[in-house]
């Protein structure tokens, strides 16, 4: 399960970091074609160099330093530390839930019955 589930991690990070460079780079290329006032061909070889730079980042950059940062360790010890922070928090909020829902019974309990609370408010 640990391998599977640090596999998923690791394909989704580097999924979205690929994405996002290549959005960064598309973006770029935009610019410079609107601001250059390019021509087609010119145009063409600013994408076909867009792209070319995308993947050189996404295969030198992105994907070793995903490697390096999301080591099976480094991934075990993150997990193990949100799941504590959840069941910290999960206690928490759930004391905290009984504590409110016990303060809006006591309020509801001065006004009588239902019936009597919502016959305050018909109409006349």
């Amino acid at each position: 399960m640990t391998t599977r589930r640090n596999f998923f991690i690791r394909t989704v990070a580097t999924l979205v970091g690929d994405i996002a460079i290549a959005a960064a780079l598309a973006s770029a290329c935009a610019w410079l074609i609107n601001t250059a006032a390019l021509g087609l061909f010119l145009s063409f070889l600013v994408w076909l160099i867009g792209t070319l730079l995308a993947l050189a980042a996404s295969q030198y950059l992105l994907h070793p330093s995903l490697q390096f940062m999301l080591s099976d360790q480094k991934l075990d010890d993150a997990i193990h530390t949100a799941s504590g922070l959840c069941s910290a928090f999960g206690v928490l909020g759930e004391q905290g839930t009984q504590r409110v829902w016990s303060a809006v019974k006591g309020g509801l309990s001065g006004l009588g019955s239902w019936g009597g609370f919502a016959s305050r408010f018909k109409p006349a």
